[in-house]
């Protein structure tokens, strides 16, 4: 037996690296000593997409590098941990971890973020239409292109807005707005995946989309660097272009990374801030700001507006009254409470006019712990925004009462600017300099290789979520930086 045992030779052991998180991480000291083909700072959906992108056009040859401000929170979106699948407990959880927006009192006080790996996509709604084409025609980008990218966008991020299944419930509340005033209204487009097993054998348990699954899609493709608790402080540039970041951990240690481009996604609050503090010349740096001005209402539906049988089935549907010409904003309708209730939550998100006198701007008094100064927030609703307001108010008494339902108290409502989290606009893109912060493809005035790939560069959406819309431009603006903008064309 032990002659038995001696002629098996003993399995060779790798030497594995050992992991220490659910996400490969590298260290700020290792960053400082490598030069980056590209250099993403911020995590969200914009820096998600374009280093997916990226990871997607440039093989081993090129480095990637990635800084987020925040730590790791939640490796998916919130909904995907069951946990937190209950409202009450998702809303209560939201509220202990976003932060207010320092320098938004009173102007924008309904502003929040999310400052951890992922962002506020790691609790957004995963509704992502189109913009009325209306909105889209005043873009610097032809409607090829944006069709395209849109495209691109919604398969990466599984945007349907029907599924292989019916809920009756569903199909007799649309049918309960078609006929009765409003021709236009759909089932909402969500980014919603429901295959539980991919072909290539990967099991996916993450229904909801968030700028995570880029992350992770791009780690299946090829290695890049990813630092937590990095904040970018300042923009470094060499000879009149981008050529790095300088960036500071929580002890105050403070890094210089090299880079050949520089892709800013770190939110319509933050990029500005970012390079005013660099001193990067743009008269429109940090102007245009715009949101979404928000009403919404709560309505009971009757107790035999529903055949009998019929259960109020809360998921995966939401309707949407898209925006159209003459209507100026969008309706979102979601259940609300418990199912067993039988309501029905209203929220109607207005177009608000891109005015250079709404700003992010420096505080030349109050800095943070880091050494840069905080923002404030200049903002205020034009005559225009208060009509689209009240036009809202009306559309959303008729959706009422197209169902016969019951608005609850405390009745139609408004909510502070800000509470949408879409605000938008702050570095717009555009062909001219005068009136906009980056050209069509995200870049910076007058700055090779600083690009910015967020919410800011959006001119305008109309009433629609801009989620979507930044995804689709910050591929576009990869694909560019990539060299490989002409395979669409």
């Amino acid at each position: 037996m032990q002659l038995a045992q001696q002629s098996i030779p003993m399995c060779p052991q790798a030497a594995e690296p050992i992991q220490q998180n659910w996400i490969p991480l590298t260290s700020l000291e290792e960053m400082e000593h490598r030069d980056y083909d590209a250099l993403i700072v911020g995590s969200g959906a914009g820096g998600g997409a374009a280093l997916w992108r990226l990871c997607q056009r440039w093989g081993a040859d090129k480095a990637i590098g990635v800084v987020e401000a925040g730590d790791t929170l939640l490796n998916t979106h919130a909904r995907n941990v069951s946990t937190l699948t209950s409202e009450s407990r998702f809303a209560s959880y939201l509220r202990a971890v976003k932060e207010p927006v320092e320098g938004s009192f009173p102007d924008f006080s309904g502003a929040m973020q999310v400052i951890a790996f992922g962002g506020r996509m790691l609790f957004w709604t995963a509704i992502a239409p189109r913009p009325y084409s209306g909105e889209l025609a005043c873009w610097p980008v032809s409607k090829r292109e944006l069709d395209y990218y849109f495209g691109v966008a919604e398969r990466a991020m599984n945007v349907r807005s029907y599924f292989a299944f019916k809920y009756p419930m569903w199909e007799a509340l649309l049918n309960g707005l078609l006929n009765n005033g409003f021709p236009q209204a759909q089932y909402a487009p969500r980014a919603l995946d429901f295959e539980p097993l991919k072909y290539d054998g990967t099991i996916n348990s993450d229904v909801y989309f968030s700028s995570i699954d880029f992350f992770g899609e791009g780690l299946h493709l090829r290695p890049y660097d990813l630092a937590m608790n990095a904040r970018a402080v300042r923009i470094l540039t060499c000879g009149g272009r981008a050529c790095g970041v300088e960036v500071v951990r929580p002890d105050k240690r403070t890094f210089r990374l090299r880079a050949k481009t520089v892709i800013l996604a770190a939110g319509t609050f933050q990029t500005p801030r970012l390079l005013l503090n660099s001193a990067i010349p743009g008269a429109n740096i940090g102007h245009y700001l715009w949101n979404h001005s928000y009403v919404r209402t709560g309505v009971q539906m009757g107790p035999d507006w529903f055949a009998s049988g019929i259960s109020f089935a809360a998921f995966p549907y939401a309707l949407l009254v898209p925006q159209t010409n003459g209507h100026p904003y969008q309706i979102q309708i979601y259940p609300m409470g418990m199912p067993v209730e039988k309501k029905l939550d209203l929220n109607a998100f207005g177009r608000v006019e891109p005015r250079h006198a709404n700003r992010v701007y420096l505080d030349p008094y109050k800095k943070d712990a880091y050494g840069v100064p905080e923002i404030r927030v200049q903002f205020a609703y034009s005559d225009r925004d208060w009509a689209v307001i009240a036009q809202m108010r009306q559309t959303l008494l008729q959706v009422a009462a197209a169902w016969g339902a019951v608005i609850q108290p405390p009745g139609i409502c408004m909510l502070p600017p800000g509470a949408d989290s879409h605000e938008s606009g702050t570095c717009r893109m555009g062909t001219d300099p005068a009136t906009s912060a980056t050209n069509p493809f995200g870049q910076i005035h007058g700055v090779p290789g600083l690009f910015v790939a967020d919410n800011s560069v959006l001119p305008s959406t109309g009433g629609a979520n801009p989620t979507l819309s930044t995804i689709a431009l910050a591929i576009r603006t990869a694909d560019y930086i990539a060299g490989r903008i002409e395979f669409h064309r």
